[in-house]
């Protein structure tokens, strides 16, 4: 991830709590924002997780098209309105822009809305994924970039507590 693609994240990030959009940060991006030492190169985009809610999902493409986003669902640009039957299990939707990927999941193996939601806190404006529920996102999901980060998170010996993050 470069610095550019760091700023436009963070920029359309406040712009969705603006709007009142429901999601939350997971994955490496909401690492780094808890631990700003997490280097950027092994940030390879920005995730989120919305709930399954065809209101919010519409209002949240309509906000990305509106931002210069180009939203594709399994690599077909996104009509809207959505509808639930061409959502069910393609997991997410991606948006593009200038060679940043924002991957809006919609769907999660590992953690429903309610028990994401509940891992969350606030830190500097945004709703993130706790360090450790990302940390066993990542074990879990056993991708063999999630074990290589995983190993580097290790080796580094990287620690951050988030403790500084407001209760959702």
């Amino acid at each position: 991830m470069t610095a550019a693609h760091e700023r436009l994240y963070l920029r359309t990030l406040h712009q969705l709590v603006a709007a009142g959009i429901p999601f939350g940060v997971l994955g490496t991006f909401a690492l780094r924002q808890h631990c700003p030492d997490l280097p950027r190169r092994l940030v390879a985009d920005c995730d989120l997780l919305l709930p399954p809610a065809l209101d919010s999902l519409n209002i949240l493409v309509r906000l990305l098209q509106a931002a210069g986003w180009h939203v594709t669902l399994w690599q077909e640009p996104v009509v809207l309105p959505l509808h639930f039957a061409d959502l069910a299990g393609k997991y997410y939707l991606r948006a593009r822009q200038a060679d940043a990927i924002l991957d809006c999941d919609y769907e999660n193996d590992f953690l429903s809305w309610p028990e994401f939601w509940a891992e969350c806190r606030w830190h500097h404006g945004l709703p993130l994924l706790l360090p450790g529920a990302i940390l066993q996102q990542k074990n879990l999901a056993g991708r063999p970039t999630d074990l290589d980060f995983l190993r580097w998170w290790q080796q580094a010996g990287c620690c951050c507590s988030g403790r500084e993050s407001q209760h959702i």
